[in-house]
């Protein structure tokens, strides 16, 4: 291979990455904004690592985790639900961001109302488990949680 063949694909692999990575922050900007202006009640508090991508804290007692996927250019977004202590955490959901700016191939990253749609789509049997329990006044572990047979949401 000679070298202008190897700064052309080098330039390529550095553009296909920053585009995807500014479209991963795309995302998580437009995500925490839609859920500070959402005018419903979801119960998030916006928790501050933005280095492992965002974290929310749900009841403030668990936490909702939304990273990017390991490895370099992965196009996976992976939500997880934690004990606030940190003890337990478990995958609930996976969604892929393309270098259009789609989620799942069908939500434009930039619409704030269904980047939130979506997300609560995702989340949803937190929101489910933790409604059962305290309905039934049961305490409720994430481990319980995903026992119930709640898998993570198809991609």
């Amino acid at each position: 291979m000679i070298l202008s063949e190897l700064s052309q694909k080098a330039e390529f692999i550095a553009d296909r990455h920053r585009s995807l990575q500014s479209q991963w922050h795309t995302y998580c900007n437009t995500l925490v904004q839609a859920i500070t202006l959402s005018k419903h009640k979801l119960h998030h508090a916006m928790g501050c690592e933005p280095q492992t991508g965002l974290c929310f804290f749900l009841f403030d007692h668990f936490v909702i985790r939304v990273e990017q996927g390991e490895g370099f250019h992965c196009h996976t977004i992976h939500y997880f639900v934690e004990s606030r202590d940190g003890g337990e955490r478990a995958l609930i959901a996976s969604a892929q961001l393309d270098q259009n700016g789609q989620l799942d191939g069908a939500v434009d990253i930039r619409d704030r109302e269904r980047v939130l749609e979506h997300y609560l789509n995702k989340i949803n049997g937190v929101y489910e488990g933790l409604y059962e329990a305290v309905q039934s006044d049961a305490p409720l572990r994430i481990s319980a949680l995903l026992a119930k047979g709640d898998k993570p949401a198809a991609v």
